[in-house]
């Protein structure tokens, strides 16, 4: 054996092999891991949630929720009231305050979005003509003109899309295209809150459990992926008189039940004495703090176009807590408003010369008007004071009142 046959290096042997082989994926796993590995030591912060009622905060930002009820119980007008809460935020115009009053967005979502925030409508179910009176009633509450579309506020109306079909071949069936076009409208308008009615019309079989963990699976990834929330409308099954304990309907309502963030249900009811209809709005599911249910009806401010407000709270409001709201009434009442608002810090100059010496007293008649919606905050960090209702001429509006036989009901 000659010196340079000495010198030739070993060659591995198939252990050696094997085991470079197993280190190498296992290093291609850890890659992949390493992206949803969680950190104790990592600070993570507190979820978003685009919507509060009465202090306590609801619907995630990222997450997905659920709105059920019976048939023609009203899931429409809170499908409305959601939205204009949301969209309601230029105080100088909005309704919001009046109508939808302990219904808002946290000031803390304001402030971390940077914007006034944006929704996108999307119904399979109801006639046209219905479906753009929730445009309309939304466009009403927030305070903008019924006729001007307005960029924050996007719509797809989807119950009239059919198979497409290449001659006799079906090569996309109509629910695939319902579902593809609303993941088309969340990447082009990005919105920051999406609101679907109803879920069953994007599906082939509600009942299929595979295809149902398929859908909400993918509802989820959405929205984390666009950082929005997801709102879904699904029937409940039939339980007369006891809908607090009723389900969604089918695989689809029991998937959706599991995965969503909030429930809310509506439930209809109607006075056998005097015929008068009211709604209940309550939080069947929350995996955050519970918030209480609220009640509203279908008023005629806007005409004849029956615009939902809320009238009653499960929160009992106490003698001295009713003291204290009306006191911060006439407190920010008094002062000398302006079309540009004011800062807190001249709210509390004001409070001290009404003779308000205490800094305690003067947080609790803030905090107040603030919960009461007395006094609202725009996004330029200015105070309005929004007791006010403005005096609209609503004479020949071209709507008709729903009644109870409608579908949006």
């Amino acid at each position: 054996m000659t010196d340079e046959q000495n010198i030739l290096p070993d060659l591995p042997t198939g252990e050696e092999l094997e085991a470079k082989r197993v280190a190498q994926q296992t290093d291609e796993r850890m890659t992949e891991l390493r992206e949803y590995l969680l950190d104790a030591t990592k600070d993570y912060p507190e979820p978003y949630y685009m919507l509060e009622y009465n202090g306590v905060p609801f619907s995630t930002i990222g997450g997905i929720q659920a709105l059920s009820g019976q048939k023609k119980n009203g899931k429409t007008f809170v499908l409305a009231q959601l939205m204009a809460a949301i969209l309601g935020t230029d105080i100088d115009k909005s309704r919001t305050p009046q109508y939808l009053q302990g219904l808002r967005v946290p000031e803390r979502t304001l402030e971390h979005l940077g914007h006034n925030p944006t929704v996108l409508y999307v119904d399979t179910e109801m006639e046209e003509l219905n479906s753009a009176k929730v445009l309309r009633r939304v466009h009403w509450l927030c305070g903008w003109p019924l006729e001007v579309p307005c960029e924050r506020f996007h719509a797809l109306w989807l119950r009239n899309v059919t198979d497409v079909k290449e001659g006799e071949k079906v090569i996309e069936k109509a629910y695939a295209k319902r579902y593809r076009l609303i993941k088309d409208a969340i990447e082009v308008f990005k919105p920051d809150a999406v609101f679907i009615d109803g879920l069953r019309d994007i599906m082939a079989d509600f009942n299929n459990l595979e295809e149902s963990a398929s859908i909400i699976g993918e509802l989820m990834a959405t929205a984390q992926k666009n950082n929005c929330c997801i709102w879904n409308t699904l029937h409940m099954n039939p339980r007369p008189g006891n809908d607090d304990e009723s389900k969604m309907r089918g695989h689809a309502g029991t998937e959706l039940g599991n995965k969503v963030t909030d429930t809310l249900v509506s439930i209809k009811k109607k006075d056998p004495t005097t015929g008068d209809v009211t709604f209940t709005v309550k939080q069947q599911d929350a995996r955050g703090k519970d918030m209480d249910d609220w009640k509203f009806q279908v008023t005629e401010a806007a005409g004849a176009l029956g615009v939902p407000r809320i009238i009653a709270s499960a929160n009992v409001v106490t003698d001295e807590e009713q003291n204290i709201i009306n006191e911060a009434r006439e407190y920010f009442k008094s002062y000398s408003w302006t079309s540009i608002g004011a800062t807190y810090t001249e709210l509390e100059n004001h409070l001290k010369r009404k003779g308000v010496k205490s800094n305690r007293k003067i947080l609790d008649l803030f905090n107040t008007a603030k919960e009461a919606g007395i006094i609202v905050r725009n996004e330029k960090r200015k105070y309005h004071y929004r007791e006010e209702i403005p005096n609209d001429n609503i004479e020949d509006l071209p709507f008709e009142k729903p009644d109870d036989s409608e579908d949006e009901f």
